[in-house]
Order: structure tokens, then C-alpha cells, then sequence
């Protein structure tokens, strides 16, 4: 219940809510905006006092908000705190909001029918987009952070989202000019690996720009191969990967981790590495631990590059000693 975590969580739903209107995925835009939103509201309360996240009524909550956990009958993950409403509400008593509770509304029934119903308005999807965007500066600029450091890649479109998704199908294209629908069926003849070494990013800010491109075609790639079959059909098509030489990568574990884009097992990378850890004597020891940094499908074709890219569709997440983990 700190502001840090908060806002770092916010910063990555935000950027995933940008990624995914950048793709017409208009769901998960929606549905991580609205998450986003909900955490930065939060993190400007929290800034002010932990207090100010937790349900009033429980008061083992209002015990861990205070510090005082050891009197509390339940541990810190039972907390019980306000929901985004209120989380906006609050927040507007303590900083001038530039909209109001019913121009909130729409990104919350958005978020909650996609989180409870699998579902919501698409036309409404921009308009949420652009509240959650509008609540994230005031956020930001109350909290003092640097708001083209928060928003990295979408800093300068974030206020035009037409222009953003413009942007994202022109890069797009660039990659698919090279092949048409009768190409793409013999992907694995190496279509896709030119543009993975193409957009292959270095950075977080990076990673969410390439990931926008790789999500588009791999849906494309995902129609053009399996449209009309069934998902029986599809599971037993011989998508198979060719042998490869992995030994550049050192010590591997392989594992089978569900796309992101089709839903299909493919295949993640995790090198092996000593993380460092400090015993209860003070004395400092190693500790094994994976580190993911690529992933494969074969059904759609999805190729994540690294670890950022992971990070980007939430198949990684920074842990307190610097590494990814599942």
C-alpha cells in the first residue's frame, strides 16, 4: 500500500492499455486503463497516508494502514480497500480533478464488463481511453512525476489516440508489404524472422511499440492460416519448430507458456542466473533463479525478444531483487 508500487503498477496498465489500442484490442484496452486509473488514484492517496486506501469498515485494515500490523487478526493480504470509485472521489477532495465523477463512468463500466462479463461497448473505448489519460496527469502532476517519463513511447499521441492507432497500422504495413496472404501461409520459411531482428527492441519504452507490431501480425497471421476451423482442428495442426541450436543461450529451461494473442502452448526461454541473497547470519549467498527472455509460439507466430517485450503483455514482471519471474 505504497505510493512507489502503485504507481509503477499504473505505469505498466497504462502502457499495456496503450499497446493494446494500438492492436483494436479493444478489450484489454479498456480493462487495463481502467486498472491503471484505479492504482495512480490510489497511489496519489497513498502518497498522502496509507489510510486513505482501506475500507473504513475493517478495521484490521485500518490497523495495517497505520503500521500497526502486529495487532491485526488477519495478515496484510486480506486488506480490504476502496474500489476505483471511491479511490476517484477521494482523490478529487484533495486536488482539482479536470472531470467529474460521471466522466469517469463509462472507463468504469468498461473495465468491470470486461473483468465480469467478458464484454463491453467498443464505441465507447476511445472516449474511456482519453478519461483514463486525463486522470492520469492530474495524478501525475500532483505527484511531481515527469509525465514523458510515465507515458516513455505514447508520451507525445497519448492526447491524440486516432493518430496513435494511425501510427501503429503504418509501421504495420511496413511489414507486411513484403508478403501477401499466399506468403504468409509458409511462414516458417523465415518470414517472420527478418522482422523479429527488425523491431527487436532494447528497452521497455522500445518493447511497447514492437510488441504493437508483432500482436497486429500475429493475429493476421493467426486469420489467415486458421480461419474457419475449429479449435480441435486447429490444436492438431503440425505447427512444429524446427530444431534449433540453443546453445548460445547457456545454461535454458524451456517452458510451456499459453499466447498471449491465440491462446495456443508456446515455448519460453528462461536463462539461468545467481540472484544474490542475504542470509539470516549476514553472510551473502547465490540463489538460482529464472530469467525469461524469449518466447515462441508456433501456431501464430508471436516472437518476444526479451525480457521488456515480456514484460509488455505481463508474461514477466520485475521482482525486488531485479529479476523476471512467471
Amino acid at each position: 500500500m505504497d505510493k512507489t508500487s502503485l504507481l509503477a503498477s499504473g505505469k505498466r496498465q497504462m502502457s499495456r492499455a496503450m499497446s493494446a489500442w494500438c492492436t483494436s484490442d479493444n478489450d484489454m484496452a479498456v480493462l487495463h486503463a481502467g486498472i491503471g486509473t484505479e492504482h495512480l488514484l490510489k497511489a496519489l492517496l497513498a502518497a498522502r497516508h496509507p489510510s486513505l486506501l482501506v475500507d473504513g469498515r475493517d478495521f484490521n485494515s485500518l490497523l495495517h494502514a497505520a503500521g500497526q500490523s502486529t495487532y491485526a487478526a488477519s495478515p496484510e493480504t486480506k486488506v480490504k480497500t476502496i474500489g476505483a470509485l471511491d479511490a476517484f472521489k477521494r482523490a478529487a477532495t484533495l486536488i482539482i480533478m479536470p472531470v467529474k465523477e460521471c466522466d469517469i463512468d463509462p472507463l468504469l463500466t468498461a473495465r468491470n464488463g470486461v473483468a465480469h462479463l467478458g464484454a463491453h461497448n467498443d464505441s465507447i473505448t476511445q472516449d474511456s481511453l482519453a478519461i483514463a489519460i486525463t486522470v492520469a496527469d492530474a495524478v501525475l502532476t500532483d505527484l511531481q512525476e515527469e509525465i514523458s517519463t510515465f507515458w516513455g513511447p505514447w508520451a507525445e499521441t497519448r492526447l491524440d489516440l486516432e493518430q496513435m492507432q494511425r501510427d501503429a497500422q503504418t509501421m504495420t504495413d511496413q511489414v507486411l508489404e513484403v508478403a501477401d496472404e499466399s506468403q504468409l501461409v509458409n511462414w516458417e520459411d523465415g518470414l517472420l524472422e527478418p522482422m523479429a531482428e527488425e523491431f527487436r527492441s532494447g528497452s521497455l519504452q522500445s518493447a511497447q511499440i514492437a510488441v504493437a507490431v508483432k500482436v497486429r501480425y500475429a493475429k493476421k497471421l493467426y486469420r489467415v492460416l486458421y480461419y474457419g476451423k475449429t479449435q480441435e482442428e486447429i490444436a492438431e495442426a503440425e505447427m512444429v519448430e524446427p530444431e534449433a541450436d540453443r546453445s548460445e543461450y547457456g545454461e535454458c529451461l524451456f517452458r510451456s507458456v499459453q499466447c498471449p494473442v491465440c491462446g495456443a502452448e508456446g515455448d519460453a526461454a528462461a536463462s539461468m542466473g545467481n540472484q544474490p541473497k542475504r542470509p539470516k547470519k549476514g553472510r551473502r549467498s547465490r540463489q538460482r533463479q529464472e530469467f525469461p527472455h524469449y518466447f515462441d509460439c508456433y501456431t501464430c507466430g508471436l516472437e518476444l525478444d526479451n525480457r521488456y517485450e515480456l514484460e509488455v503483455l505481463g508474461m514477466a514482471e520485475p521482482s525486488q531483487g531485479g529479476w523476471f519471474a512467471y
